[in-house]
């Protein structure tokens, strides 16, 4: 066993071990497992109190990003970057314990802007608007099976009563964004709108040298220096309306807009050589992709007079367009024009989908519940592609289509679903909860041109188990079995090839399968009187089919990127996360993260294994007269794949905030990696074909300046949220 393992165990015991020791501190007041401090005031009968960063609740782990002064700009993706057992790497992509396969859900419903474009979408929510992030690892039957890893929940702030307005305007060298929420309560009526544009401006370089190998000798050396900028230009924005018919029944709509554009313009630097020539050239690509979204969601709630027994319904409707297109012009190194090439592709879906969730309590106290619930869904969605290029008369200004690389593509998925779920606890605080979930998927796709249209139907028993023990005030454990399903979206079977780059294409892949993840986890949390919290856990998951982006490399020197159901990976890991507070204004959370991983495919006789860690850590200080500052920051050792990995990344900013107008209105100043220009990232891939090693340089240093306004009647909704009922939409 690697070295790394025998470690990895050794060491959580070692650390909860001595962070409880060092935790049991005499009681100190509290009135809520939230709050660690807390002062009144009672001639101006206002409370205020300092919420926890980082809390967990029975299957969940929940950061109040609320509490966090940083978060005053932004986008969602910054606030991610700070949540325990998530990980942010230098281009964006989101990670739950290493895997990008997760479910990410807006105050509990799902949103089809989110599995087809995570990370772009994420960019478009502001960090301000957003109250705490869940992150669940072990979801029960009433969530939909999607996202191998886990689910990540994100809260937005709630509503207040009467009619308040809040702003936001943040000012920064990488980032510029504007954001207003209006919030109005008139008798059984709520109204909400909310409107967020930004811009953001990326640029990266990079460095590839990749070697071609014939039956394990060199055959070819390509050299490609790359310079790219983007732009992100987005609007997002929704309006929502609530009629409370009566005290146990509501309906609610709400209309979400997402609109963002991502032009991009890179330079290149090509050379090419083998045994027979030498190519060398340079290259202008400009390429545009923009994304328009709507959505259409209306939800039934009705409440019994049992405790904790409802029936919910939920509809939703949505559309999306993605037009996109790239331009490439091929100079010889004296500035001749030889050779252009544009790819326009046009795709548009459109997502139905009608639930229905039933609570009903075992017995008067609503301790044991029996929950069920079906769920129906489908997408159409339909894409045209095409490649023109001026090979047939190099240097001429007309272009010609290239049928091989042009076709139009339908596809459809539907998804019919069904679950069952038992919670009982017993007087003795045992916790269990059990629970089946079905999902049948029938999908396909025809092409007018190839003839690689398909149809597949499969099934899915998806089984749960969660069993827990509180122990007493302070300790509880708990053992969970889980299995998750990733099933392709549209973008992982568009075949339309990116040639943006010609020795380097990339394109979808039609023929994908589902994958199916199964997971075992033990965890532990300690909650001591001073406020101290400790939660740690095992994990050991496994998954036979996973889809992994495979590259291979022709005679020719040209590499093909996709993804396939190739590989099977083993993943064994661990995390601690702690919080404590030093005196009455300082308070320290931080994370570290575990896990070795192993890749095998047994088609392309490839395997790897490799070691991971990371570690979180944020600091706050509340100073006199409302100042506080803030320190924060993440490293980990770098990400492995069936092919390769990535050397280290890491991120780390401060900031300070002054509130003033009664804690109206507040100033913050915020600087993000502030003693370097950029982050070097270097990945490295072999395979049979070929050998790599690729450096990136990603420009992340950043200035921000935030301003946020609040004014209204700030009152909390207290009525409301003893009413507050579970987040439907959750399957």
């Amino acid at each position: 066993m690697p070295s790394v393992i025998k470690l990895l165990f050794l060491s959580i015991l070692c650390v909860s071990a001595t962070l409880t020791s060092h935790a049991q501190q005499p009681p100190s007041p509290r009135s809520d497992s939230n709050i660690v401090s807390s002062t009144k005031n009672l001639n101006a009968i206002t409370i205020s109190g300092k919420k926890k960063l980082v809390v967990t609740k029975g299957d969940k782990l929940v950061y109040n990003a609320s509490a966090d002064i940083s978060n005053k700009a932004g986008s969602a993706t910054d606030v991610l970057r700070k949540v325990p057992l998530l990980t942010v790497g230098a281009d964006g992509e989101v990670k739950m314990r290493g895997d990008p396969n997760i479910k990410v859900l807006l105050n509990g419903l799902p949103s089809g802007i989110f599995a087809k474009n995570l990370k772009e979408a994420l960019k478009m929510i502001p960090a301000s608007s957003i109250a705490s992030i869940e992150v669940i690892t072990s979801p029960s039957a009433k969530y939909e099976a999607e996202g191998a890893a886990g689910i990540i929940n994100i809260i937005t702030k709630k509503k207040i009563k009467g009619t308040s307005v809040e702003t936001t305007f943040s000012a920064g060298n990488l980032e510029q964004s504007a954001s207003a929420a209006l919030s109005t309560v008139k008798g059984n009526v709520e109204l909400s709108l909310n409107i967020n544009a930004s811009n953001q401006r990326e640029r990266r370089t990079s460095t590839l040298n990749r070697t071609s190998l014939f039956n394990g000798q060199p055959v070819g050396e390509l050299l490609q220096q790359t310079e790219v900028i983007q732009h992100e230009r987005s609007l997002y924005g929704d309006a929502g309306l609530t009629w409370h018919v009566d005290s146990l029944q509501k309906i609610s709509t709400t209309l979400t807009i997402w609109n963002g554009s991502w032009p991009s313009r890179s330079t290149l630097y090509n050379r090419y050589q083998d045994g027979k020539s030498n190519t060398e050239y340079n290259q202008n690509s400009r390429q545009k992709y923009a994304s328009g979204y709507y959505e259409l969601s209306a939800n039934y709630q009705k409440r019994f007079r049992r405790k904790v027994q409802e029936l919910q319904v939920l509809g939703q409707v949505s559309n999306m367009t993605e037009p996109s297109e790239y331009n490439t012009n091929q100079y010889t190194l004296s500035g001749v024009n030889y050779f252009r090439e544009s790819g326009p592709n046009r795709s548009k879906s459109w997502d139905f989908s009608l639930q229905a969730d039933y609570t009903h309590p075992l017995n008067k106290s609503g301790r044991n519940v029996l929950e069920t619930g079906v769920k129906f869904s489908r997408t159409s969605a339909s894409t045209s592609y095409s490649a023109w290029n001026n090979e047939h008369n190099p240097g001429g200004t007309d272009l010609i289509e290239i049928p091989s690389r042009s076709d139009h593509m339908k596809y459809f998925q539907n998804i019919y679903a069904a679950y069952v779920s038992l919670k009982f606890e017993t007087e003795n605080k045992w916790l269990f909860r059990t629970g089946l979930r079905f999902e049948g998927t029938r999908l396909g796709s025809e092409f007018q041109r190839a003839p690689s249209s398909f149809n597949a139907s499969f099934s899915n028993l998806v089984p749960s188990l969660l069993i827990a023990k509180t122990l007493n005030d302070q300790h509880d454990v708990k053992f969970s079995y889980t299995e998750r399903i990733r099933r392709p979206w549209i973008w992982d079977l568009n075949p339309f090839v990116n040639a943006s780059d010609p020795r380097n294409l990339t394109s979808g892949n039609p023929l994908l399968r589902p994958e199916t993840t199964r997971t075992l986890e033990a965890g532990y949390n300690y909650n001591a009187p001073s406020g101290f919290t400790l939660n740690n856990s095992v994990y050991f998951s496994s998954n036979s089919n996973a889809i992994e982006m495979l590259t291979t490399v022709d005679s020719l020197g040209i590499s093909r990127t996709s993804p396939r159901n190739v590989a099977a990976n083993k993943r064994l890991g661990a995390n601690i996360n702690a919080a404590m507070d030093l005196s009455s204004s300082l308070s320290v959370n931080g994370g570290v993260e575990l896990y070795q991983v192993w890749f095998k495919s047994d088609a392309l006789q490839v395997k790897n294994e490799a070691g991971f860690y990371s570690f979180n850590l944020n600091v706050s200080w509340s100073l006199p007269k409302d100042f506080t500052v803030q320190a924060s920051g993440d490293y980990s050792n770098g990400y492995v794949t069936l092919q390769g990995r990535n050397s280290a990344s890491w991120s780390y900013s401060f900031s300070a905030q002054k509130e003033f107008l009664h804690k109206k209105a507040s100033v913050m100043i915020g600087v993000t990696n502030p003693f370097q220009n950029s982050l070097l990232q270097r990945s490295t891939a072999t395979a049979p074909s070929f050998r790599s090693t690729e450096v990136n340089n990603y420009f992340n240093r950043g200035f921000r300046i935030a301003f946020n306004w609040k004014f209204g009647s700030l009152k909390s909704n207290n009525n409301s949220e003893e009413k507050k009922m579970p987040p439907i939409g959750r399957h």
